[in-house]
């Protein structure tokens, strides 16, 4: 009769310990984006603007990164397991001498990574970008792998 009882305290104690360690689990763990590029060249003054929609939350996280000469590295939370990825903009900022003004390119939707309303689900994402970077979209090469469960 002591083992029962010790054993529905013990198994009363811990079931709630068990419930709540895999409640919370999702909470501060999210899926990551990787970016790696490596440009051989590229015109004006880049800057890449990547908006993450954390479903699980209801909130948006906005990411602008200005990209440097050789090699750029970034890493993305998106602060949940559920996301997407609203906007990938990236903008050109170059200066004509003939003209003496600013002009602005912009590519909506760089390396087709915008999701358009499908939730990622537990995926991560790496991303390698090469080439040269301009106006036209065709100069680089955005090699995309989507990895998790």
């Amino acid at each position: 009769m002591q083992k029962n009882k010790l054993l529905i305290v013990i198994f009363a104690f811990l079931l709630p310990c068990f419930w709540l360690s895999f409640a919370y689990a999702d909470d501060n763990f999210g899926q990551t984006i990787e970016i790696n590029t490596d440009f051989h060249s590229f015109i004006g003054k880049p800057s890449w603007l990547i908006m993450i929609r954390d479903v699980d939350h209801n909130q948006n996280y906005p990411y602008l990164f200005d990209i440097k000469r050789g090699d750029n590295y970034w890493v993305i939370p998106t602060h949940s397991r559920n996301y997407l990825i609203t906007a990938s903009t990236l903008k050109i900022n170059t200066y004509q001498a003939r003209t003496n003004a600013y002009k602005q390119y912009q590519i909506r939707n760089f390396c087709h990574l915008e999701t358009n309303g499908k939730i990622l689900r537990g995926q991560s994402i790496y991303l390698t970008i090469t080439g040269n970077l301009s106006s036209n979209h065709n100069t680089v090469n955005c090699q995309v792998s989507k990895y998790g469960s």
